[in-house]
């Protein structure tokens, strides 16, 4: 029973953080530093760090290409789902977490 509050509570802090994190970046440092003049949170901070790195397209396009991963994993559960639904006949003899990965 430790072990599931543990995880809700570290659960908890997850969100608080990503809940502040976001307030932050909408509140601190907006500057219309982005492409055509859009707002950037904290954008002295990302505007040193891009000058700091540049930009590079090779970069750039394998980021593009690796953004189809979870694509094809959402495919590959699909089919999976697909398979035990056409082999068992009946939507819920499908497993739980395959169901709930399709949601």
């Amino acid at each position: 029973m430790k072990t599931i509050e543990k995880v809700l509570k570290a659960g908890v802090i997850l969100v608080a953080a990503f809940v502040i994190l976001t307030v932050l970046i909408q509140r601190v440092d907006v500057q219309p530093v982005g492409v055509n003049g859009t707002n950037v949170g904290f954008a002295s901070l990302n505007c040193w760090f891009h000058d700091l790195t540049g930009m590079h397209m090779g970069i750039y396009t394998v980021t593009d290409w690796l953004g189809l991963v979870p694509l094809g994993t959402y495919m590959l559960f699909g089919g999976i789902g697909f398979g035990q639904l056409v082999k068992r006949r009946n939507l819920f003899r499908v497993d739980f977490d395959i169901l709930i990965l399709g949601v």
